[in-house]
């Protein structure tokens, strides 16, 4: 019940992005949260500054406020659509992309290894991805373990034409056909 009050407090100021961020007004939460003012600050400001919803911050379970540790993809529902079909070239690139990373314009390393597998072995050349993870590992420290649309889309573009091609010893794509 207490947890349940804190989020109500500090979900007034997300509702509100007008109303003045004061200790006193959060010092109940500081208590609950055994945090500082400075956290419960930043992530309001972190909420305001993406203008997520006030709805979205209620969801959250009140024991675990921390909103580093929060996927949002499953809590903010984006249509990146666009912008997907505007970074990557190809509509093999743009399949993969939004049938695996609909909502994300980035991905962790081995969110992205997962799904370049999944299409290998889908498409019946798992043998490829084997061979070209080694490359995928290369690209994936550069870029510190996340691919981006913006960053990386050539690269990811790259990889997807690359299966293509390789599926056509087995006869099947599933990203084209």
């Amino acid at each position: 019940m207490q947890s349940s009050s804190c989020i109500k407090a500090i979900g007034s100021f997300i509702r509100n992005p007008k109303k003045v961020i004061t200790e006193d007004d959060l010092a109940n939460s500081m208590s609950t949260y055994e945090t500082d003012f400075t956290f419960i600050e930043e992530d309001i400001v972190k909420y305001r500054t993406q203008r997520i919803k006030h709805e979205c911050f209620s969801v959250l379970h009140p024991w675990a406020y921390d909103l580093d540790q929060v996927d949002f993809k499953y809590i903010v529902n984006n249509d990146l659509t666009g912008k997907i079909c505007s970074y990557l070239h190809s509509t093999q690139a743009q399949a993969f992309w939004l049938a695996w990373f609909k909502c994300q314009s980035a991905v962790a390393a081995d969110d992205f290894f997962t799904a370049l597998r999944e299409v290998c072995q889908i498409n019946r050349v798992p043998e490829f991805y084997l061979g070209a993870l080694p490359g995928f590992v290369c690209h994936a420290q550069k870029s510190d373990f996340v691919f981006t649309l913006e960053a990386h889309g050539s690269m990811i573009s790259d990889a997807i034409q690359q299966i293509v091609e390789a599926s056509q010893t087995a006869g099947f794509c599933a990203l084209r056909d």
